[in-house]
């Protein structure tokens, strides 16, 4: 009989986990939210859609291009290639160059994430809040309700914040997650019916509250309706993290207009996002983190850094740990 394995979080991380442990091990995946992805996030707004959480990803490991490969074989990755400049306030803008290959999942960012999902138990819109251990084998409660039990083994893809909590509130303590830091962000999505006047797909902002321009529609397989991206800086995200939704909005559209000397008021659908956990900014030094006494686990891009690649290589050096029965 297999081992039955949990994994708390949809991610990049916690899907390459259970994706290489299929056949291997019994693995369900329990996702707080409706769908997967984490920050490889789509937001539709018929008939917009916007790429409001990580806005490319590269590839630097053989590990990691080995992993994207067949996906751009399938055409669910591609690479990039915007016009790309520098903007600041106040002075002429001038072109970047990128010198390594960024890439999207395509028609939309959570692409890769949902086909990653196939085939994989998963159950969503469950938070759990609380593990308990019952001799070897652990199980899973969601508001004082075990939703899940007999696990030979726990594993913690969520933001290393989550993570604590859930582990606080199970009296559990997990070494290498106490200085896990995280920047926040805010996502401006503007969707327009016509075409705009921009000499660029994307920009990168300095000495403004805006940190990221993105014509979202500039990108390969996106719909052909005019979509932009206005990210924050992730310092002054932090520092107005509180201010509300609409008071951001306003203050990120001004910015917008004020960089771009452009009026952009005939928008037909505007939204915006407050990431919590939106970059990590202090990260652990390892590949994961385990307690093989305890048979917890936790893996995720705050292991290693801020990169959707870090995520990757997190969950998938899990699994290899695993399957070669270095912990269970």
């Amino acid at each position: 009989m297999q081992k039955k394995i949990a994994v708390l979080g949809g991610g990049l991380s916690g899907l390459t986990l259970a994706k290489e442990l299929e056949g291997v091990f019994d693995v369900t995946v329990f996702e707080k939210s409706s769908g997967v992805g984490g920050r490889l996030a789509t937001r539709t707004a018929y008939p917009f859609e916007f790429d409001h959480g990580a806005q490319f990803f590269t590839a630097r490991t053989d590990a990691f291009k080995e992993f994207l490969s067949p996906f751009a074989d399938r055409g669910l990755v591609a690479s990039w290639h915007p016009k790309i400049i520098s903007l600041e306030a106040g002075k002429k803008s001038f072109k970047r160059k990128w010198f390594e290959p960024h890439y999207i999942a395509q028609p939309k960012m959570t692409s890769l994430a949902k086909f990653l999902a196939d085939d994989i138990k998963i159950e969503f819109n469950l938070e759990i809040d609380r593990v308990s251990k019952n001799k070897s084998r652990w199980s899973l409660l969601s508001n004082g309700r075990v939703v899940g039990d007999g696990f030979d083994l726990v594993v913690f893809s969520a933001p290393a914040p989550q993570t604590r909590r859930i582990l606080s509130l199970s009296d559990i303590y997990l070494d290498g997650l106490d200085d896990i830091d995280y920047l926040p962000c805010f996502t401006l999505m503007l969707g327009f019916d016509e075409g705009l006047s921009l000499n660029f797909d994307a920009a990168l902002v300095r000495g403004s509250p805006v940190r990221w321009i993105s014509v979202n529609s500039s990108k390969p397989g996106r719909r052909d309706l005019t979509t932009l991206v206005v990210q924050a800086d992730n310092q002054w995200s932090r520092e107005n993290f509180d201010l509300g939704l609409l008071e951001i909005q306003e203050i990120l559209l001004s910015e917008l207009e004020s960089l771009t000397d452009l009026s952009f008021q005939n928008f037909t659908h505007i939204d915006v996002q407050r990431w919590r956990y939106a970059k990590v900014s202090s990260a652990a030094g390892r590949d994961f983190i385990v307690d093989k006494d305890a048979k917890i686990a936790a893996c995720g891009d705050w292991c290693r850094g801020d990169r959707i690649e870090d995520a990757f290589l997190s969950g998938s050096g899990l699994a290899m740990e695993l399957i070669k029965g270095q912990i269970l």
